[in-house]
């Protein structure tokens, strides 16, 4: 499979004016992510939290998932809400990476909640529900789209918004391994550092801090790793009895699905997740001959080529079958 030419929207650039034209003439916002929130969704949340708040606004970041562990040291973090629903009326919404409403766990009170609607995206699938759409699949990460609107917003950029947006490009793209990476991206997280970002900090927040009940976890996961006949495709899970054996937390288990996808001939690497509420989340990785954003879109999710999600009901072997079946078919066709 050649790999897709990603494109900018066309009406982009209009876009971008009409959202900052809202963000200047608006006063109160709430800004929320995708469930199960990653580093690019929760690292732009920081870094428009405070952005916003400096120029005066009034703002609300609320999830409907916590944030894992893993992100905890992001400037302003505490002041990010859970909830199951919001029901608290503002001027303008901000959705992050929500390729449609629901992917927000429908946490927002939409249309009655908000007036106006920013739909930040950079996936290739979105049902462009917001007043304004800045989808923009070129971009390698959400936080480049937030440094755009923060360079051209009347607000002093500084460290603690820097380090929201390097946690977002750099979590988002693989610590700048995946295809997506572009000079532009090297050329944002330079300016990032020019604020005070230090690398050194990063890497050990994101990558060397790994609590001891997660390391075991991993590894009685990868005791279970499997691979079809082809040993092209290998997936692993873990589940609620797993969890409880190795006292760990269910976010603990972001990048799980990276250990598989680098074993050598695996060109799809799956994890699945048993939640407690019996649906099974579900991690996709490719070397880039199957887009694996297909794979998951025809299962109500998103994400790029070559790393993409999905929430499925159920019990986990049934999940298991009907994502190892499309998985298959895919696989055959194209390695």
């Amino acid at each position: 499979m050649v790999e897709q030419k990603l494109k900018r929207d066309p009406t982009y650039e209009q876009e971008f004016e009409k959202a900052i034209e809202l963000i200047n003439t608006n006063q109160d916002f709430v800004i929320t992510t995708h469930i199960n929130p990653d580093g690019d969704g929760l690292g732009s949340e920081s870094a428009l939290l405070l952005a916003l708040t400096s120029m005066g606004k009034k703002v609300t970041v609320v999830n409907v998932n916590p944030t894992p562990v893993l992100y905890h040291f992001l400037p302003e973090r505490e002041q990010f809400q859970v909830a199951d629903k919001h029901t608290e009326k503002h001027d303008v919404a901000i959705f992050l990476e929500c390729p449609d409403e629901a992917r927000s766990g429908s946490v927002l009170n939409l249309p009655d909640g908000v007036k106006h609607v920013i739909n930040i995206d950079h996936h290739v699938f979105n049902s462009r529900y917001g007043t304004v759409n800045l989808i923009d699949p070129t971009a390698a990460a959400a936080g480049e789209q937030i440094w755009d609107l923060l360079c051209a917003l009347d607000c002093q950029r500084n460290k603690r918004m820097a380090i929201g947006l390097y946690t977002a490009i750099a979590t988002d793209t693989g610590h700048f391994k995946y295809a997506g990476v572009t000079p532009r991206t090297h050329q944002i997280i330079a300016e990032l550092i020019g604020l005070g970002v230090q690398p050194s900090y990063m890497n050990e927040q994101l990558y060397e801090r790994v609590p001891g009940e997660g390391l075991q976890l991993l590894a009685i996961g990868l005791c279970q790793v499997k691979y079809n006949a082809s040993k092209n495709v290998g997936w692993f899970a873990i589940t609620q009895d797993m969890l409880k054996q190795a006292k760990a937390r269910a976010n603990q288990t972001e990048n799980f699905v990276n250990y598989v996808r680098a074993v050598d001939g695996v060109e799809v690497a799956i994890f699945f997740l048993e939640t407690t509420e019996n649906k099974i989340k579900v991690s996709f990785r490719s070397r880039g001959a199957v887009d694996v954003s297909t794979i998951a879109h025809q299962f109500g999710g998103g994400g790029h080529q070559r790393a993409a999600g999905a929430l499925l009901p159920g019990p986990l072997e049934t999940a298991q079958a009907r994502v190892l079946a499309e998985v298959g078919t895919r696989v055959n066709g194209c390695v």
